[in-house]
């Protein structure tokens, strides 16, 4: 795709959006292809490229993964690989096996995803996951990037003896340092190591007295370092030793090289499978945060926006808790050519970059921010005219760079071009400057060529309103409250508001009055008519507005009632089940009470205090009296009768009567009492009703 000029202040908005997707690369690979991403003009690598992305923004959303964390960038390691002799350090080679495990993983995951993700699959389906690869770094190297003793017989040899000789070389160290400590001939410091070689700190005077190699001296002169005559042999040894270790460990290393050198073609394959997934995911991850989707690509040239958003103003207004308002737009064979007007900072611009850039985006393959439902297409050629380009190296004034840009654009647009033109013929007089743009705007039309442009000049909207092809649109304004709406409408030009927002500024009227006196008749007639129509437009969108909101709000009471109605049967239905089983409880539990007080009854000497504790657990515990009444038998008392025992509660029937004593049941308990004990069971009613009369 040929995008003219190739700096300009549209291109460096989507330079910083390359930048932003980076940020979420996890190699310097992918952050370097996501940083050379241009946008390109071939519908097969477009469709390749977006499908990828939303394929990997669909398997993030569903919450599967798989392990493109566990490796870094191998780009060093397959260089030295492609050298010859070369070898690998330890942490270049578990590089490589986290590499070759990852894509191992990814495989496999891919293999097992029933082909959800068609393209992505792709990406790996030729791969192999050559598990040698691991399992000879594993055999040499532990997963700190340790050379394994096991990994050769001479090695294991030659640790076991550098081990034996270092024991015995600490024995001899403990030794000494005991004589010289205990002669004070040490330092704080005791022991260290010079040139590779363990050492002693003695105080200096003591350097002749002692036998040993001196190897260095203290900036003060104070403290020598010597290495005692009786290890001089050992130190030897174990130097010895560990050079001999070295040499093993980079023998091993270099047959460990050779063995993957081998494998360098299919190491590669792996490596750039990930840096291309990895790109994906980077592209994923900030379609996620600006609400980006794939739109319907459209074999013709036309598009259609719904809700789209320009993204870095998206984060921008999102970073400060501040809503972005998006906009719609449809341009199409018929309308191809959008002639945008209205006040300052309404908009305008916003609008024409955030297509310019949604249109490099997704050119790019990535995802761009509109809503579901939106449909864009593919131009070879895209012209930007855009802020201020006066060239002081060329001596141009902004007009004249303008009017090199616009003889390129005469030149190369076509029908499957896009231009974008702000501030369409300023920059130079208004009557000069509307009647060539006016003419540049039917040279764009009659060429076919799909555009967008921003102006203030009449002749321009009146073109747009009479010329088919083209069309008017505007940014609304709040004339009220003086304030721009940021909401694009396509089908009426709209008004600048020159003397609206000149008169809330706090100019005089006077001066406003001269101002419109020298505006042509007509001028000033259509920009009436323009803010009039604005306003009426504005009026009824907000009866509109309103209307939808009251019917939005019955139809959630008329909701919310049903809900309701529902919930109150299931309540009901709950409780009833609730005290149904809550009665079952309570008649269980009072019929385990009553067989216990009956057991205890039937084996206590004191029944009254039984039946005081059964009464006391119901919370039916007598009162105490002061005084005890006088009692005497009851003579209406006789089998059949209904009983309480005195002073209690609970109603019993007289079965039988022996003399002064009598049988009496309660409930499903029978018992013996005195006659004496016994009161009718209305009596206590004819008694509450004495008390009550008098």
């Amino acid at each position: 795709m040929l995008v003219f000029p190739s700096a300009s202040l549209l291109t460096a908005e989507f330079d910083e959006i390359k930048r932003q997707i980076s940020e979420f690369a996890l190699t310097t690979s992918s952050k370097n292809v996501v940083l050379q991403l241009q946008p390109v003009a071939e519908r097969e690598w477009i469709v390749q490229e977006t499908g990828k992305t939303k394929e990997f923004s669909q398997l993030i959303a569903d919450g599967e993964s798989f392990n493109l964390t566990g490796f870094k960038d191998v780009s060093k390691e397959l260089g030295l690989l492609r050298i010859e002799n070369s070898m690998l350090q330890p942490e270049h080679a578990l590089n490589i096996a986290k590499l070759t495990q990852s894509t191992g993983e990814i495989i496999s995951f891919f293999n097992n995803s029933n082909d959800r993700f068609p393209l992505l699959t792709a990406l790996v389906s030729e791969l192999k996951f050559e598990k040698t690869i691991v399992e000879a770094v594993d055999k040499v190297l532990d997963e700190y990037g340790v050379v394994r003793s096991s990994a050769s017989p001479e090695l294991m040899h030659i640790r076991r003896t550098l081990q034996r000789q270092r024991a015995e070389a600490d024995r001899i160290y403990q030794s000494v340092l005991s004589k010289y400590r205990k002669n004070g001939w040490l330092t704080d410091n005791e022991e260290t190591s010079r040139n590779g070689r363990r050492v002693l700190s003695i105080v200096a005077e003591q350097k002749r007295t002692l036998r040993g190699i001196v190897h260095d001296l203290s900036a003060t002169g104070k403290t020598a370092f010597i290495e005692p005559e009786e290890v001089v042999d050992i130190n030897t040894s174990v130097w010895q030793l560990e050079q001999e270790e070295r040499m093993e460990i980079a023998r091993i290393l270099r047959e460990l090289t050779k063995f993957l050198r081998q494998y360098l073609p299919l190491i590669e394959a792996y490596f750039s499978a990930i840096v291309e997934l990895d790109t994906c995911r980077a592209k994923a991850l900030y379609a996620q945060i600006i609400h980006a989707v794939l739109p319907t690509l459209s074999p013709s040239i036309s598009f259609n926006l719904v809700k789209a958003q320009h993204p870095l103003l998206f984060l921008h207004n999102k970073a400060l808790k501040k809503i972005t308002v998006p906009f719609s737009l449809r341009l199409d064979s018929r309308n191809h050519i959008l002639v945008i007007s209205g006040p300052n900072a309404g908009g305008k611009t916003v609008c024409m970059k955030t297509v310019g850039l949604l249109q490099m985006m997704l050119q790019s393959g990535m995802l761009v921010p509109v809503a579901e439902g939106s449909q864009m297409t593919i131009f070879n050629k895209l012209f930007v005219d855009i802020g201020d380009s006066q060239s002081i190296a060329y001596e141009l004034s902004t007009y004249s760079s303008r009017l090199q840009n616009m003889k390129v654009f005469l030149e190369q647009a076509d029908d499957k071009s896009l231009f974008l033109i702000d501030e369409f013929g300023s920059g130079t007089d208004p009557d000069l400057g509307g009647a060539l743009a006016e003419a540049l705007l039917e040279e764009l039309n009659a060429r076919k060529s799909t555009g967008i442009i921003t102006t203030h000049f009449m002749n321009l909207k009146t073109l747009a309103d009479k010329t088919p092809g083209l069309i008017n649109g505007s940014m609304m304004f709040d004339s009220k409250n003086l304030k721009p709406l940021f909401q694009l409408q396509v089908g009426k030009p709209g008004s600048s508001y020159t003397f609206v927002v000149a008169a809330r500024s706090g100019l005089s009227q006077s001066l406003i009055s001269k101002a419109r006196n020298k505006v042509t008749q007509n001028h000033l007639a259509l920009e009436k008519l323009l803010t009039k129509l604005e306003r009426d437009k504005n009026l009824v969108q907000k009866r509109l507005h309103e209307l939808e909101e009251k019917e939005k709000k019955l139809k959630k009471l008329m909701h919310t009632s049903e809900n309701l109605i529902v919930e109150n049967e299931k309540i009901k239905a709950a409780m009833e089940t609730f005290l149904r089983k809550e009665e079952e409880k309570i008649v269980a539990r009072y019929e385990n009470r009553m067989k216990r007080v009956a057991k205890d009854l039937k084996e206590a000497k004191n029944k009254k205090q039984v039946i005081d504790k059964f009464l006391n657990e119901l919370g039916l515990k007598r009162e105490k009296k002061l005084k005890e009444p006088e009692r005497t038998i009851n003579p209406a008392i006789v089998a059949g009768s209904e009983v309480k025992l005195y002073n209690g509660k609970v109603k019993g029937k007289v079965e039988s009567i022996d003399g002064n004593n009598a049988t009496v049941v309660f409930g499903i308990y029978k018992t013996k009492c005195k006659l004496i004990d016994l009161v009718m069971a209305d009596e206590e009613k004819k008694e509450s009703k004495t008390h009550s009369k008098k």
